[in-house]
């Protein structure tokens, strides 16, 4: 005899029959070759994804010591183009070394000294400023600011990525080496950061003067430098024995 259960009670086994059917061998079992395939198809999976990963983060590393759109200031590696780039300007002679400075967190400025050949007239001293400046903006970026001091003759002239801005420091240095008395002049920013600022300039006239004399060469080229730049500092220094 069959006994029914209670009215509204379900056993257990119902629940199993509606969720995966009367039968144990509806539950698919796997084989061995089908574990097999299943594990490696989970481990080419891994594989591709781990050379994925490795070549974003080649990419990336690459970038950063290479210092193209890398993710770091890479001021030694701006230096280098730089002066590869300044090799190339006609009227340039040699690019020294550079100087780096840390400005912030992840910035630099990073200066380099530049020297012309001798004997270069208005023009190209004009046309190898300008390159120089050129140079210079397009190798700065990703927090590294580039600048050159480039000696041409008896002068020595700041440049930076603007070149209206250099060349109007170059034609200011130009104008004080006129007077009479002044053997050398240096036109930039003096020993304070780099900057474009009309107010941070710095000219130096380099001059034998004293007394009475000295004041008025340092008068002529105020009135030069004021100019040109206004609120711009002008000191003296005498020629080295």
């Amino acid at each position: 005899m069959t006994t029914e259960p209670p009215a509204g009670r379900i056993e257990p086994e119902d629940d199993l029959d509606r969720a995966f059917g009367p039968d144990t061998a509806s539950v698919t079992t796997r084989t061995t070759p089908q574990r097999l395939r299943r594990g490696a198809l989970v481990a080419a999976g891994v594989v591709v994804a781990a050379g994925v990963l490795l070549a974003v983060l080649t990419t990336i590393v690459g970038s950063v010591q290479d210092g193209v759109g890398g993710v770091f200031p890479q001021p030694d590696a701006a230096a280098a183009r730089f002066a590869v780039a300044a090799r190339e300007v006609d009227g340039v002679r040699s690019v020294g070394d550079h100087r780096t400075t840390k400005t912030g967190f992840a910035s630099y400025d990073v200066v380099s000294v530049v020297t012309a050949e001798a004997g270069l007239d208005a023009d190209g001293q004009a046309d190898l400023v300008a390159a120089l400046s050129a140079a210079a903006e397009a190798r700065s970026g990703n927090g590294v600011r580039v600048f050159a001091v480039v000696t041409i003759e008896t002068m020595r002239v700041g440049v930076s990525g603007d070149p209206e801005v250099s060349g109007r420091r170059l034609a200011l240095a130009r104008q004080v080496a006129t007077i009479g008395g002044v053997y050398g002049t240096r036109c930039g920013w003096g020993s304070g950061a780099p900057s474009d600022e009309a107010a941070a300039q710095v000219v130096t006239v380099v001059t034998g003067g004293r007394g009475n004399g000295l004041g008025a060469v340092l008068a002529k080229a105020g009135g030069y430098t004021q100019a040109v730049f206004p609120g711009a500092r002008v000191t003296s220094e005498r020629p080295s024995s």
